[in-house]
């Protein structure tokens, strides 16, 4: 059976019968419905669990938020999904102990997107809110904490710095509308000559204490 409907035939200009061919019915029917379908689809979206949307109409950004679930909204309307959960980022940073060490430091930062804040996020920053917020804000307040300490005492006071590094970040972003909710200090890594300075260090102080238990034993003999 041929795809496309026959015609009755007409005279060519040699003489010769020529069928005319044309396209089936069902052609404009069904460009007809993928349009409706398109058009459809544009007027309603779904906001999944610990999310919200921001729906911008002619590039102005709405100050009410979408809730979870399903919603109706004008073909004209786009809208952003801005994800609310808690959000692990890690960062690499680079600072100077107050011994002038470099430390590259490793961390992981579990922060979250107030719900309330999405629209202010969404029209005075972006979606790339980690790159022009989060990211810079841990370099700076890293920066200004490992200032504090020499290189040796950051090891040993790792908590301390992840502490005071939480606390300073959320009240550097609180009024951005970003909490972090936790700071975990993965590694410091330090120059291969602070790295070595330190091994002989803890050579010459095994070697002193045992010169000093083998001088106690000769005295007891």
């Amino acid at each position: 059976m041929s795809f496309f409907k026959k015609q009755p035939a007409y005279i060519n200009a040699d003489g010769d019968p020529v069928m005319k061919r044309s396209l089936p019915k069902i052609v404009p029917i069904l460009a007809a419905a993928v349009l409706v379908l398109v058009f459809a689809s544009s007027c309603f979206t779904v906001i999944t669990a610990g999310h919200t949307g921001v729906v911008s109409t002619f590039g102005k950004v709405s100050e009410s938020v979408l809730q979870e679930g399903f919603h109706l909204k004008a073909p004209w309307q786009s809208v952003t999904k801005m994800d609310n959960r808690i959000v692990k980022l890690e960062v690499s940073t680079e600072a100077f102990s107050s011994d002038l060490q470099t430390v590259n430091v490793n961390l992981a930062v579990n922060y979250r997107v107030d719900t309330s804040k999405s629209y202010s996020i969404v029209k005075n920053v972006g979606t790339q809110y980690e790159d022009v917020l989060i990211t810079p804000a841990v370099n700076e307040v890293m920066k200004s904490i490992m200032a504090q300490y020499t290189a040796e005492q950051s090891i040993t006071n790792r908590n301390i710095i992840s502490a005071a590094l939480l606390d300073e970040l959320n009240e550097k972003l609180s009024d951005s509308g970003i909490t972090v909710s936790d700071i975990n200090i993965i590694d410091f890594d330090f120059s291969d000559v602070y790295v070595q300075a330190i091994e002989a260090k803890q050579v010459a102080e095994q070697e002193k204490l045992r010169a000093k238990i083998e001088q106690e034993q000769l005295t007891m003999e």
